[in-house]
């Protein structure tokens, strides 16, 4: 065999290992949906992509996109038809709704093998590299995936009646995380921190450490709250903007989100109203006092449903959400018990300590 030939059939080999190697597999964290996503070879126009996606056969739709988020992407959708054929359309998802249909949906071809079988949905496809609205060279790193698992839309493909998802993921060729996940996972950690650690933190240390910290626990009740959860929080809310979610009113998180953080600064603003309404005569609780105790306490409660809906909305991990739940009980249960425990303690003759665990007179020292 010539030299030059042999190069050439060398070259050749190179290049399927390469398409072989370049393969990658994502699934769902209950291991019920899985994508396969073969780049092209070259970055031709014609070179094709191919793209497995494999479901239950009782799967609703499957999908998968080209970029790393929901907003202004090419997505492919399919889901099986009461003949036991694919239905398989190309959309541009445009919003927080149905993906819009392509003018063109002769783009991709459907694998014969692509249907029903032994208990399995099976989407085989390619496409071109180069499409109209839409670019996959062997430089695109970053794709989505969604499913929705019961819910089945009619056998016309380009229906626009269909339910949302209730899974979705993302994939990055050659591993790691997108800009987007790390923006998310980001936002994720910080919220944490503000709702599960420093606001309960604070309270803990405005309610229980009065006798222990003198008049330090105010001081440190208001600065936690001012000097490391505000910015915190506002740094959440970059993240989110940095990762491009746009606001969706029919997100339960995403409306949430809002309220929390409108009563979080609202309640501040009571907490300065307590400090310059204060009056070391006072005999009584003004009621905005009262009203700033409950306010923070139903603001973590709230904190806790808003971060346990957030683990679900994207997918956090079965550990994850263990460790996370054994938390909120957890800081609740001991607040719970250690009022309980301070208010027995009053109640069987420490006429020193009143049911908030402050020793009569303490309250005259506050400011």
């Amino acid at each position: 065999m010539k030299k030059h030939s042999i190069i050439l059939l060398l070259a050749v080999w190179v290049v399927l290992i390469q398409g072989i190697f370049a393969q990658t597999t994502s699934c769902s964290t209950d291991k019920t949906f899985c994508v396969t996503i073969t780049p092209p070879l070259t970055s031709s126009a014609n070179s094709l992509a191919t793209f497995k996606l494999v479901a239950p056969s009782t799967v609703g739709w499957v999908s998968v996109g080209i970029g790393s988020s929901m907003i202004d992407t090419y997505i492919v959708m399919a889901w099986p038809t009461t003949t036991n054929s694919v239905a398989i359309s190309q959309r541009i998802a445009t919003s927080y709704s149905v993906p819009v249909l392509l003018g063109s949906q002769s783009d991709i071809t459907l694998d014969p093998s692509s249907g029903i079988k032994d208990g399995f949905f099976t989407v085989i496809f390619t496409r071109p590299s180069v499409l109209a609205n839409s670019t996959f060279t062997q430089d695109t790193k970053n794709f989505i995936w969604a499913v929705q698992s019961t819910s089945r839309p009619s056998d016309d493909p380009t229906t626009t009646t269909i339910t949302m998802h209730d899974s979705f993921g993302y994939i990055v060729l050659g591993g790691g995380m997108t800009d987007r996940q790390k923006f998310i996972l980001g936002h994720g950690v910080i919220m944490f921190l503000i709702w599960g650690l420093i606001v309960p933190t604070s309270i803990y240390i405005v309610r229980f450490a009065r006798n222990t910290l003198s008049h330090l626990y105010v001081r440190l009740h208001w600065s936690l709250q001012v000097f490391l959860a505000s910015p915190l929080i506002i740094i959440g809310w970059l993240l989110v903007f940095g990762a491009g979610v746009q606001f969706n009113p029919s997100n339960t998180h995403h409306v949430l989100g809002v309220a929390i953080t409108a009563l979080y600064f609202g309640q501040l603003t009571l907490g300065w109203i307590h400090h310059h309404l204060y009056d070391s005569e006072r005999k009584y609780f003004a009621w905005w006092t009262k009203l700033h105790w409950w306010w923070g306490r139903i603001l973590v409660v709230i904190g806790f449903v808003q971060l346990a809906i957030g683990l679900s909305e994207y997918n956090a991990g079965g550990t994850v959400v263990i460790i996370s739940y054994v938390w909120f009980i957890f800081v609740i249960a001991l607040y719970i018990g250690w009022s309980y425990y301070l208010y027995r303690q009053r109640k069987d003759g420490r006429k020193d300590i009143l049911y908030t665990g402050i020793r009569r007179g303490d309250e005259q020292t506050e400011s």
